[in-house]
């Protein structure tokens, strides 16, 4: 069941009559929940026409709340503006149907169990753990990407003109910073709209420039869905991909990767920290491995990129990606390192942007948030390292000693200074999700960006969980804001959430 935008925008505009002192207009409060008067009115029409909400009329007329908040569920509110839910018949025997009724009652529980008056309370509350989904933009790298904006660096980098020049000028020293950072050449950077649109360059790139020398590829069981569905695709053309298989903590098995590289692999990509369970990859060992078979390597960094040093003179990586939406940059751009000598076929053709490995005029405000970001966070390195890795295992600590039978994924301490995943026994994290959310809390489960499917993670099952486990598990990431008073708001909503729901699970321990 999703909600649709008819019911989030109710649930918003109820939040805030409930804080108004008398009646409100549906003018005032559409201004100042930025949603249209006329839509809004036939909200608030339904609502009305359920019993909800009553109307004064008159100058200082308006809508109200017709009774007790607290008597007045989230589910009465949600079932007078949605359609009747899909329900599987009596006689039906399919193998999805308990799946249905699970998710079903979960969604039920969770709006049958909130009320209006909790509603407002939780409205005032706003903790957001879900850093490694994507980060606010620093307010420093809003400042500077603000000039480049305006009409002096509005040219296209590949014109001849002053606009252009200033424009070129500025993309190539953002690229310099890059390299500098990386210890590489700045002809090396290549910069993308994406960490998914660097991974499919590099996967499909790869394939296509070097099938005369062969059509395999191996990743790994864990990797991010743009690796794994590249992979997919690149099946249906004729190649031929390998996964290799990760311990319980996550690392990759490097006997196997040995075993499985042969004389037609042309690529072995592995995600460096994992976006789910923080797990971090020992890349030396790996790079050594492809390099002395003669096999190209590439790490999808977004997730450790200035979370951890990586320095690729010392390393034996051909290919990287690093994302800016995950480092307190601006959405819509990224980099991929391509080694000087890799074959690789670029994904956009056109202008011959990018020394040709990606045609299409640059994001020029982007790059520089990109740029201003990676500077901001290589600076505060140590002393954000040291405060988030106390507040994670703050977290992590408290969370499995007060929660029976909360089991940590990924390595104990290999893993990201700002990951935290957990799974809970006999409850899904769907549920958990929401539940969390009405009391403000913004956290994962499975992949975020992936978060609508009901599959369970490929990432939590690859490391030997069962599948209620996997949708049993939540994935907290701290980051730059954090603070210690929210990891105590998170210990003391956390055990309530977990009790409420195990006690209505049918499976006890």
């Amino acid at each position: 069941m999703n909600l649709s935008t008819k019911s989030r925008y109710g649930l918003m505009a109820l939040a805030n009559l409930l804080n108004q002192d008398c009646c409100c207009s549906v003018k005032k409060i559409s201004e100042a929940e930025h949603i249209s008067s006329d839509y809004l009115e036939k909200i608030f029409s339904k609502l009305k026409k359920a019993g909800i909400l009553k109307v004064e009329r008159g100058a200082c007329g308006g809508y109200s709340i017709n009774g007790d908040p607290k008597k007045i569920t989230l589910s009465k509110v949600v079932n007078a503006l949605e359609k009747a839910e899909f329900t599987c018949p009596d006689f039906c025997t399919c193998q999805s149907k308990s799946v249905w009724q699970k998710i079903q009652s979960g969604f039920g529980y969770v709006l049958s169990s909130i009320t209006l008056d909790q509603l407002s309370n939780f409205k005032n509350k706003s903790i957001y753990l879900d850093y490694a989904a994507s980060t606010p933009v620093d307010s420093e790298v809003l400042a500077t990407m603000l000039p480049y904006f305006s009409q002096n660096y509005s040219g296209n980098t590949m014109s001849l003109h002053k606009y252009g020049n200033s424009a070129s000028q500025i993309v190539e020293s953002c690229r310099q910073t890059f390299a500098d950072i990386l210890k590489v050449k700045s002809s090396e950077i290549i910069f993308t709209s994406s960490a998914t649109e660097s991974n499919n360059t590099v996967l499909k790139g790869v394939a296509f420039a070097n099938k005369s020398k062969g059509k395999h590829i191996i990743i790994s069981s864990i990797e991010h869905d743009c690796v794994l569905n590249s992979a997919k695709w690149l099946e249906t053309q004729g190649f031929e991909i390998s996964q290799i298989s990760v311990d319980k903590f996550g690392l990759l098995n490097l006997d196997e990767l040995k075993k499985t590289i042969r004389p037609d692999t042309i690529l072995v990509s592995i995600i460096h920290g994992n976006n789910e369970i923080g797990t971090i990859q020992d890349l030396a060992s790996i790079g050594q491995i492809c390099h002395d078979r003669g096999v190209y390597f590439h790490t999808d960094a977004s997730q450790s990129f200035t979370k951890t040093p990586i320095n690729l003179s010392k390393l034996n990586i051909d290919l990287l990606t690093a994302s800016s939406h995950k480092i307190y940059g601006p959405k819509g751009s990224a980099l991929l390192y391509i080694k000087t000598g890799t074959k690789i076929t670029p994904l956009l053709h056109g202008g011959g942007h990018e020394f040709g490995f990606r045609s299409s005029t640059v994001n020029l405000p982007a790059i520089v948030g990109f740029t201003k970001a990676a500077e901001i966070a290589i600076k505060n390195f140590d002393q954000e390292k040291e405060k988030l890795t106390k507040i994670r295992d703050y977290l992590i600590n408290n969370i499995l000693k007060t929660i029976p039978d909360s089991h940590l994924n990924g390595h104990p301490t290999k893993r990201l200074f700002n990951n935290i995943n957990i799974s809970f026994d006999r409850v899904e994290g769907e549920s958990l999700l929401l539940e969390l959310d009405f009391f403000g809390i913004a956290a994962s489960t499975g992949s975020a960006c992936s978060s609508m499917s009901l599959e369970p993670s490929h990432v939590l099952l690859a490391t030997g969980l069962k599948s209620e486990q996997a949708h049993g598990s939540l994935r907290f990431s701290l980051g730059r804001f954090s603070t210690k008073a929210e990891a105590d708001y998170l210990l003391e909503v956390l055990p309530q959430v977990i009790n409420k729901f195990r006690a209505l699970s049918p499976f006890k321990g």
